[in-house]
């Protein structure tokens, strides 16, 4: 979300100050609440806002508090005295804590969050982005037919190996497996799951399937692009025919020439 993303990077900015060095360790812990509180809220403008503001309670180790004439308290189970006493607390009157509310208050941010009641976000997109990347990458250029086919391959690529059907790879003795990375915004060591290496089944069904269809006698060959209608693409973007080059050149005037 671009909105987890802002709001991270003036955590960030704020945290590199002197007197706010203790913000540091809570930013990831910021940005996943702001994703829980967007994807438990069921539709609820209200009641998303509640909950993103409860972390300014959380943050200086109050988890029951009075608004408005009723109790709430944070979501998460009881934390005991040494779990407690581990978190790097805020006190309310601290420059930390200052910058932290002016982050979580923003006026645009609580406006725009009221938008995120239903949860809509890119994720899934970006990861299909990044499979499709892998068949198409920028730097080459493909026809009109062979970008079509790479992208029917990344698609297919995509639906067999989406990151909810893929399983955590493990250890020998069964453990999950973790990668251990230092985030450098957060300054903290933080773990990542390590997923199964990816299939590609299709490709072998696909060639199966050619296979077959090669060898059916009642199957009549033609150009395989002549069932393709493939769009004539404008040269460039100019809604203009392009000039002669010499006629250009002539009419050409640099801000450095010198005129009368």
């Amino acid at each position: 979300m671009a909105y987890r993303k802002r709001n991270k990077k003036k955590l960030v900015s704020a945290s590199n100050r002197k007197t706010c060095m203790d913000l540091a360790p809570w930013i990831k812990s910021v940005s996943n609440h702001m994703w829980w509180s967007c994807s438990s809220s069921k539709g609820d403008p209200k009641e998303l806002l509640r909950r993103w503001k409860s972390i300014l309670h959380h943050i200086c180790g109050v988890h029951r508090w009075e608004e408005g004439g009723m109790e709430y308290k944070c979501y998460h189970t009881e934390l005991t005295a040494d779990e407690q006493r581990r978190k790097r607390l805020l006190a309310k009157d601290s420059p930390a804590y200052k910058a932290f509310y002016e982050a979580v208050m923003n006026a645009r941010l609580l406006k725009d969050l009221e938008q995120m009641a239903l949860f809509k976000h890119t994720g899934e997109l970006e990861v299909f982005h990044n499979v499709l990347l892998k068949y198409c990458p920028k730097r080459l250029h493909f026809e009109y037919a062979s970008m079509q086919a790479r992208t029917m391959l990344a698609v297919m690529d995509h639906n067999e190996n989406h990151n909810t059907q893929r399983e955590q790879a493990k250890t020998a003795s069964g453990l999950q497996r973790h990668d251990v990375v230092f985030q450098r915004q957060s300054k903290q060591w933080t773990a990542r799951p390590v997923y199964k290496e990816t299939t590609q089944t299709f490709r072998n069904n696909m060639m199966d399937a050619v296979i077959q269809r090669r060898l059916d006698p009642s199957v009549k060959y033609k150009d395989p692009l002549s069932h393709m209608k493939v769009p004539l693409l404008a040269a460039n973007i100019a809604r203009v025919s392009k000039p002669n080059k010499e006629d250009v050149i002539a009419g050409h005037t640099s801000r450095f020439t010198a005129t009368d």
